[in-house]
């Protein structure tokens, strides 16, 4: 069984990570991947795979990146995007706050650099205040060779971008799930920003996305029939939103709104707890 067929065979890539993660997480007693067989022990304790299989590792946390900063730590949410040639682009989250220098990109390599104080969301003032080191960084992969053809930091200046949502004309919308929405520190934080999947190793300008809120945002999902944005928040009181663009495309302008439960305003809409306010499966 080769990749291509595994991939093939499923209905979503998403569907198989997370039949992957409850088997990453099962009994040493059962450990079968079905229908492809027993997890075999991986030598260097990375990732135990059904015979066959196989993984690479194309990008770890300190390694020196083509813009000669170091790849960041806390790396969460991303999306794959086709390339040019046959490569892929893979656009990074980093789910980094200002105060975790170590895990950033300027540990122990060059500071930033006038561009990055330019493009940067939140660059802090230069010998003050340290940056907000969240972010994204992309990475242009050619499967062909198996190698990686260059990675960089392609958004800066944002705190702890945790998930988000991929764009069909090939985009990254990255969310910040900030800790501290009211920090008198740098600038304000709890937006949304679009990354473009692109190859050229620059570094993007910074732009939130205003209009969808400034909350503990968590992932987006767009609807591209109509062209609404569905937004989540990771909070345990959170809610579930949508904005309506007046434009296609347009996530500057537009009508954002909260879900509102109509007789049920104690609702619990949570499906992985359980409450007297739970509602019913189904309803």
């Amino acid at each position: 069984m080769n990749r291509r067929s595994f991939l093939g065979k499923s209905s979503a890539v998403g569907i198989g990570f997370l039949g992957l993660q409850r088997y990453l997480s099962a009994a040493t007693g059962n450990r079968t991947c079905s229908p492809y067989g027993d997890l075999t022990p991986d030598p260097k304790g990375i990732l135990d795979l059904p015979n066959d299989f196989s993984y690479q590792v194309i990008s770890k946390f300190g390694d020196l990146m083509d813009d000669g900063y170091r790849v960041p730590g806390q790396p969460d949410g991303m999306a794959a995007f086709a390339g040019k040639n046959g490569q892929v682009i893979l656009v990074r989250n980093h789910e980094l706050q200002w105060d975790w220098p170590r895990r950033g990109p300027f540990h122990k390599t060059k500071a930033p650099d006038a561009n990055f104080y330019r493009q940067a969301y939140d660059p802090g003032i230069k010998g003050k205040t340290p940056p907000h080191l969240g972010g994204t960084t992309n990475i242009v992969y050619d499967p062909a060779s198996g190698k990686v053809v260059k990675q960089y930091i392609s958004l800066a200046g944002t705190d702890r971008n945790c998930a988000g949502g991929t764009m069909p004309w090939g985009s990254w919308i990255t969310c910040e799930e900030s800790k501290d929405l009211t920090s008198s520190r740098g600038r304000k934080h709890g937006y949304c920003f679009e990354v473009k999947a692109t190859d050229d190793g620059k570094l993007q300008k910074a732009i939130p996305l205003k209009a969808l809120g400034r909350f503990i945002h968590e992932a987006v999902a767009l609807d591209p029939r109509t062209g609404i944005l569905y937004l989540t928040e990771d909070i345990s009181d959170g809610l579930l939103y949508r904005f309506i663009p007046d434009k296609p495309r347009d996530f500057q302008n537009g009508k954002l709104q909260a879900l509102a439960i109509k007789g049920k305003p104690q609702a619990d809409t949570r499906n992985y707890t359980r409450s007297p306010n739970n509602l019913p499966d189904g309803s």
